[in-house]
């Protein structure tokens, strides 16, 4: 296998995260030596958040465009690398009935787990 230069493995970096949605404003990437480096936020180019399938989908994407690549995401959403996949949840707002002495409604702050995903 022909060692890609930089200019050729981010060139191809990019095509990968264009044909998977993926919105680069929020996005950012490197490639050097064998490494793929993402940072930022990863959503998709209309706004959308991605599934831990598609964050699947596009690991193996890359993985077959650049092989021998150690992919390498550290998002603000989602961490992951060519072996695991890791979705960080976001505290959210909501409304929810709280059953006692009165029967008002109470704003509280729930806590989403992580949850981990093995690529496959």
């Amino acid at each position: 296998m022909k060692k890609m230069s930089r200019l050729e493995s981010s060139k191809e970096v990019r095509r990968v995260l264009n044909r998977n949605g993926v919105d680069l404003s929020y996005c950012q990437y490197s490639a050097s030596g064998y490494e793929v480096r993402l940072q930022g936020w990863l959503c998709k180019i209309d706004g959308s958040e991605f599934h831990g399938l598609q964050v699947e989908a596009l690991i193996q994407d890359l993985g077959r465009k650049l092989p021998g690549f150690f992919i390498n995401g550290d998002m603000d959403n989602w961490k992951f690398n060519s072996e695991h996949i890791q979705y960080l949840a976001e505290r959210k707002a909501s409304t929810v009935k709280v059953v006692g002495q009165t029967d008002e409604l109470q704003d509280t702050e729930e806590e989403f787990d992580n949850y981990d995903i093995k690529a496959g």
